[in-house]
């Protein structure tokens, strides 16, 4: 009876630290389904232990009912690590590698899953009948002078050992698979769990040779349990560090935000002291008509500086309350263009979009990028000389590595001089008659809110070269790139 509670002691640990990482890490969906994994690993120790629950006041057929119950442990194990993984991996930049992207869509997808949940039912019905149970016989261990049951399995047990089986190879090509993940914090993690699941598996089949099976199991996982533990920590932690470095640089963009709309209040104060008197003052009294033209042109001033100061609050104002997540750039590029068709059409411009893939992710703000883009688009029309020969905008997607992608965007305008590079950024430097000088500087703020950069590379006669780099996941911090 030590023994089984022994056992049932080491079995709490996993479930007791799957829970203590659902709770202390955001409660998100990875956490949740480790936290059901190490339930599962839970279950497996205590189906162990009840082996061990030799003893006169313990009816047998309770040990079996109680023996059958607790198998959904290591049932269930295939389809969750299956789950757990198919999570990180679509959550992951994927390196470029053809063997390793087929294994990957042969075993990672919502098809594989729900089979395996569907087998997993069906093994555990099947292990409550005789056909996958028959009972449980009383052995004895004389080396550690115990008792304890042992398993007799019916007709259908083959069903058992052959969903184990699949498991084990299952695990197998997730160990190679793991390697394709191109971030080496996710990789690690998902190396570690599958790898150290995969060895705890092969020591739980000595659970199978009955004079074996009372600790060795026991002692893997615990070790098992801390090296997941350690793991996960780890990844989270190093995720952290950079999302805290995100949080810091947003706070100096919104404490500059602050300043700015602090000054333009002040100004605003001023203005409209300068505005009341101009106005009173032809009121109160006679000016000679030079004066009365300087105080009308102080009053229009006043007016215009007024609009623009309210223009440009309006402009800080707008928060962008984005929801950002990982978005497929091919496709906002493609909808942006759907969207500019009648004006390209009009003005006779070809948009090309070049890509090594048809998918390629971000994270970004949908509905934001898209509109940005519309906005280059219509900008890249619009410095288009009617008569230019080739009438052609450019769009170069590509993944420059685990951490971003960039957009090559190149036009057939005029070109911007080397002067004006920067100044294209900033609100009201428009040099069209009718433009209104918040188009680029519109797009600046959204490829900034989205902790990404926009910058003009080269500008001749013959065209513009933008450049947009954006960060491939929630916790990455990019560094610029000329």
């Amino acid at each position: 009876m030590i023994f089984s509670i022994l056992i049932f002691i080491i079995g709490l640990i996993p479930i007791l630290l799957g829970y203590s990482l659902f709770h202390l890490y955001e409660k998100s969906k990875l956490t949740f389904l480790i936290f059901l994994y190490m339930l599962c690993i839970t279950f497996w120790q205590i189906d162990i232990s009840i082996l061990y629950m030799v003893y006169p006041a313990v009816d047998e057929d309770i040990v079996t009912l109680l023996f059958r119950f607790f198998r959904l442990g290591p049932i269930a194990a295939l389809p969750l690590i299956l789950y757990i993984t198919y999570e990180i991996y679509n959550s992951s930049v994927i390196r470029n590698n053809k063997i390793l992207d087929k294994i990957a869509k042969l075993i990672l997808n919502k098809k594989v899953i729900i089979v395996s949940f569907i087998s997993t039912g069906i093994v555990y019905g099947i292990n409550w009948t005789r056909y996958g149970i028959d009972h449980l016989q009383k052995l004895e261990n004389s080396q550690l002078n115990l008792d304890y049951y042992y398993p007799v399995y019916g007709r259908l047990a083959l069903s058992f050992n052959l969903h184990l089986l699949i498991l084990l190879l299952l695990l197998i090509l997730l160990a190679f698979v793991s390697h394709s993940i191109e971030n080496n914090k996710m990789r690690s993690f998902m190396t570690t769990l599958v790898i150290s699941s995969l060895l705890l598996f092969i020591l739980g089949l000595t659970n199978f040779i009955p004079s074996y099976q009372v600790l060795i199991s026991s002692i893997a996982v615990l070790i098992y349990s801390i090296l997941i533990l350690l793991s996960f920590i780890k990844m989270y932690n190093d995720f952290n560090h950079q999302y805290l470095n995100v949080v810091q640089r947003q706070n100096k963009l919104d404490y500059i935000g602050n300043m700015t709309a602090s000054l333009i209040h002040e100004v605003k104060n001023t203005l409209s002291i300068i505005k009341g008197y101009s106005e009173i003052i032809p009121s109160i009294q006679k000016l000679e008509p030079q004066t009365d033209k300087m105080m009308k042109d102080v009053i229009a001033s006043s007016k215009q500086l007024s609009n623009l100061v309210n223009a440009y609050n309006e402009f800080l104002r707008n928060d962008m309350d984005m929801e950002m997540k990982s978005e497929n750039i091919i496709k906002c590029i493609e909808v942006a263009k759907q969207m500019m068709g009648k004006k390209l059409q009009e003005n006779e411009v070809l948009v090309e979009i070049n890509s090594n893939k048809k998918v390629v992710n971000a994270y970004v703000n949908e509905t934001y990028f898209t509109q940005t883009l519309i906005n280059l688009i219509k900008n890249a029309i619009e410095a288009t000389p009617q008569d230019r020969e080739n009438k052609v905008i450019k769009l170069d997607v590509t993944e420059y590595d685990s951490n971003k992608v960039i957009i090559d965007m190149y036009d057939s305008g005029e070109g911007i001089p080397p002067e004006n590079w920067d100044k294209v950024f900033l609100p009201y430097n428009s040099t069209k008659t009718e433009g209104t000088g918040l188009g680029l500087p519109f797009c600046s703020k959204v490829i900034f809110s989205h902790r990404g950069f926009i910058d003009i590379i080269n500008s001749t006669s013959e065209g513009t070269h933008f450049r947009i780099q954006l960060p491939r996941n929630k916790f990455i911090e990019i560094n610029k790139d000329s």
